[in-house]
């Protein structure tokens, strides 16, 4: 009834104005079409697929802004129309809005490639624009809406992807589109479109984001809406921070260039240490030769000659180790407890990772970089059992929030963890020094799984603010005795393969956009605390 009612309304004050002007239709003129004026309302370029939602300027296309209520789309508003001429067939086309400047219309799905676009309206008919058409024209929506700069992508939430809220590797997001030509199975224009059967573009769909390729787990039209294409897919594993070009190719043709889409590596894996010394364990993180640190590196030009493809007791810092005992380490033998030097399990750190009141009386209370590939860089911690010890389970302890401007995620697919145990040497420091896989354990050569999860404790800041610490788990598939001694123990992350992106050079800046900029180990490195 409400429609009934809009529809006589708009006869009685279209017949008003009539009868007030002598039928000169209020003082209207023919539409006229601005030169190539009709263009895809992604990117305003020429490119046009079937079922593409087009732009058309031009002057006096109607009286008034109008715009769909529902679905399926009208083909008139404020008696205005569009028409679709293919040679001997003319299809009128659905309209999304009107205005006087402006129309927001779909090309149906069965056009040839080479049609003829006029706008009618209650004063007379344009002029035709011709256009070509060809089986895809893959655009991308702008967040500026200018068809440059940063693509219209959003995360699981919705939110869009920013520089506040980066794409992240392995992490999915959507990507929202324009033109990309027939679905299976098909549809007709203009129509909603139903969640079930999903509307696949019916060729291969695929993405790159800064040249590397992204998976694709779906890519058609948008449920519930029409016209609207969606990808689903997923970030592959970089080393870039800021915004990087993204393409998709359906078929022979490709998006537009010039836009980018905002991405942050994974961040940087951070190992806690421990607080507590226990079984006669004596080593103090002093630096130089009491230290219970060491590092793996091969980064010379950042942490210096000490530790140079080696191991080294002291490497680029100093007094921050004072009160630490190594690595932050729990052993289990089944449910038992068989090692602690750092109390988060039993809940008797005594305050060792509470720096609320600021740090100056705890500086071990701290974390290390530990990262065995794109950093380069493996973070070993002293400790030291007092009788033969049985274990099932290695538990090391990481920061849940990472770097601030790098922020971690342990659940990236990318991920790899490893976890070692060596043997003390000559001089205290890991034995088996080349290649850098523990003597006595190693998650590279014996079988078990890892295992992440919370441990509900935090490490305090002043200013209530606080990060998560996490555990990192190896549950062994059989048993290990350890004899009594001295030990160093690590766990690292070694994500993806870097090897190829960290050869690349960083990518032009889009437009508008600040350049993206690779990390580099040496910059990585100098994060450490």
């Amino acid at each position: 009834m409400r429609a009934q009612q809009k529809i006589l309304f708009s006869i009685i004050a279209f017949v008003i104005c009539i009868s007030m002007t002598g039928g000169s239709l209020c003082g209207q003129t023919a539409p006229v079409l601005t030169p190539n004026g009709t263009v895809n309302a992604a990117d305003y370029t020429r490119s046009f697929a079937p079922g593409a939602i087009v732009s058309i300027f031009g002057t006096n296309l109607a009286t008034k802004l109008a715009q769909a209520a529902e679905l399926p789309l009208p083909t008139s508003l404020d008696g205005t129309s569009v028409e679709i001429v293919d040679g001997t067939k003319t299809t009128l086309a659905g309209l999304y809005m009107v205005s006087a400047g402006q129309i927001n219309a779909m090309l149906p799905y069965d056009v040839g490639a080479s049609v003829k676009v006029r706008v009618r309206s209650t004063s007379g008919v344009s002029a035709e624009d011709t256009i070509a058409v060809a089986p895809r024209a893959p655009r991308l929506f702008a967040v500026d809406q200018s068809g440059l700069g940063r693509a219209v992508s959003t995360h699981p939430d919705g939110k869009y992807l920013s520089r506040e809220l980066p794409g992240k590797p392995g992490a999915p997001a959507t990507l929202w589109l324009n033109s990309m030509g027939a679905v299976d199975p098909p549809i007709a224009a203009g129509v909603s479109v139903e969640p079930k059967p999903l509307r696949n573009v019916s060729e291969p769909v695929t993405m790159t984001i800064n040249n590397k390729p992204a998976p694709v787990d779906f890519a058609g039209l948008v449920p519930y809406l029409t016209g609207l294409y969606q990808i689903n897919y997923r970030l592959p594993f970089d080393e870039v921070v800021g915004d990087v070009p993204i393409r998709v190719t359906v078929g022979q043709a490709s998006s537009q260039t010039n836009i980018s889409v905002p991405v942050e590596p994974n961040g940087f894996y951070w190992v806690y240490t421990g607080g507590k010394f226990v079984n006669g364990q004596t080593l103090n993180g002093i630096a130089g030769a009491n230290c219970a640190i060491a590092y793996w590196h091969n980064d010379k030009d950042v942490l210096g000659q000490s530790g140079y493809l080696a191991w080294a007791k002291e490497v680029a810092f100093g007094a921050d180790g004072t009160a630490t005992s190594g690595l932050a380490l729990t052993l289990r033998d089944g449910d038992s407890i068989v090692y602690d030097n750092n109390g988060i399990e039993t809940g008797s750190d005594a305050g060792y990772y509470d720096g609320s009141a600021g740090t100056a009386g705890k500086p071990g209370m701290t974390v290390f970089l530990s990262m065995s590939k794109n950093a380069n860089v493996v973070t070993a911690g002293f400790f030291r059992l007092a009788a033969r010890t049985t274990i099932t389970q290695v538990t090391g302890y990481f920061d849940g929030n990472g770097d601030s401007e790098l922020r971690f995620d342990p659940a990236s697919p990318f991920n790899m963890w490893r976890m070692n145990i060596w043997s003390n040497a000559a001089g205290n420091v890991p034995s088996n020094l080349k290649p850098f896989t523990g003597d006595k354990f190693s998650s590279d050569t014996q079988a078990g799984k890892f295992s992440i999860s919370d441990t509900g404790a935090k490490r305090l800041f002043p200013g209530g603010i606080s990060d998560s610490i996490f555990r990192l788990t190896y549950t062994l598939a059989a048993p290990l005795t350890l004899d009594a001694g001295d030990y160093w123990f690590s766990h690292d992350l070694a994500p993806g393969d870097s090897t190829a992106s960290a050869k690349s050079t960083a990518p032009p800046a889009a437009q508008g956009e600040s350049q993206a900029q690779r990390v580099r180990r040496d910059s990585v490195l100098r994060l450490i605390p």
